[in-house]
């Protein structure tokens, strides 16, 4: 049985913009046994990958001492393909019936769902962002949502970096206008998701509608999450992982967005949307450059803008 090697992004965002093309590879090795390379961050997703044989969690060590630990794990192994998401040195250095690694290219700027199947082929269609996950999980939610049926509002108040993070009392305050009586989403339930950092935003939102049924789910491994979101009404969020994984699970998804470009990383999906302040010009560039670390630049962007947007998504 044949081997192939898939290394993936680090970031979860990154990782779910790929799943359509990383499905699509194998799909082109029905017979295969795949080892993936990613984070530890997304190794869950993982988990259910069809013909996966390891997943191999990356942790960084200084001065790439991770690669090195990595190719004496995987150096000696002869692969069918390696396909290399992350472009890296290491991937040139493996052995297999292929000259070089595949990996993702794009001429242009464009979405990164269309970059990324440049690995499989120049000019490759754009393949939907997929999550994998049993049955089992999929049913497998928490109690008070599972009573909810479909009168779900989740919220994604987190982000990589505090440029691209709106306000968590203007959540709340979207929010209030949705669910409160007369509202498109009147009782629903507000499920707040994110990472353990964003819990001080859950509390806040919470805090801020005593009158709701707010839950908190940040800190729930990604797969939970998005069985929860698969069932949602509505995601609004932050250009973040959670706004990817909430399109890719299939919920109607609203992303807001500042100082990162949305013809680059906006949600996949036919009912997806972006909103951004409007007349506010932001100077696109490498996250790094551009996005605050420490500063919010969302703050431009007001409650009935959001609102707005979402009710016309609603109505899609």
């Amino acid at each position: 049985m044949a081997d192939v090697l898939i290394i993936a992004n680090s970031m979860i965002g990154d990782v779910i913009l790929t799943t359509g093309v990383i499905g699509e590879i194998t799909r082109r090795h029905p017979e295969a046994r795949f080892t993936v390379v990613c984070s530890p961050a997304t190794r869950l997703l993982f988990a259910a990958l069809p013909g996966l044989a390891e997943v191999i969690p990356l942790i960084k060590q200084r001065r790439g001492g991770h690669w090195f630990d990595l190719f004496r794990r995987l150096g000696g192994r002869r692969w069918e393909a390696v396909y290399d998401f992350r472009s890296t040195v290491f991937s040139r250095f493996l052995k297999g019936p292929l000259s070089q690694p595949r990996r993702a290219t794009a001429a242009m700027p464009e979405h990164k769902v269309v970059e990324a199947a440049s690995i499989l082929g120049p000019g490759y269609p754009p393949l939907p962002p997929v999550i994998w996950m049993t049955a089992a999980a999929a049913a497998d939610v928490p109690p008070r949502v599972g009573a909810a049926g479909g009168s779900l509002l989740v919220l994604g108040p987190g982000a990589s970096r505090i440029g691209k993070t709106w306000p968590a009392a203007r959540f709340a305050e979207a929010a209030r206008y949705l669910v409160t009586p007369g509202g498109r989403m009147d009782g629903a339930l507000i499920v707040v998701t994110g990472g353990p950092m964003d819990k001080a935003a859950a509390e806040e939102i919470g805090a801020r509608l005593p009158e709701a049924d707010v839950l908190d789910m940040t800190g729930a491994d990604l797969v939970t999450t998005s069985a929860v979101m698969g069932r949602a009404r509505l995601f609004i969020g932050n250009d973040s992982g959670m706004m990817h994984l909430a399109a890719a699970s299939g919920a109607p998804t609203l992303g807001l967005f500042g100082p990162t470009d949305e013809r680059l990383y906006g949600p996949w999906g036919a009912r997806t949307a972006a909103v951004r302040p409007a007349g506010v010009t932001f100077a696109f560039g490498k996250t790094s450059k551009t996005v605050s670390k420490d500063r919010c630049q969302m703050e431009e962007l007001s409650v009935p803008e959001v609102v707005v947007a979402a009710q016309r998504l609603l109505r899609a």
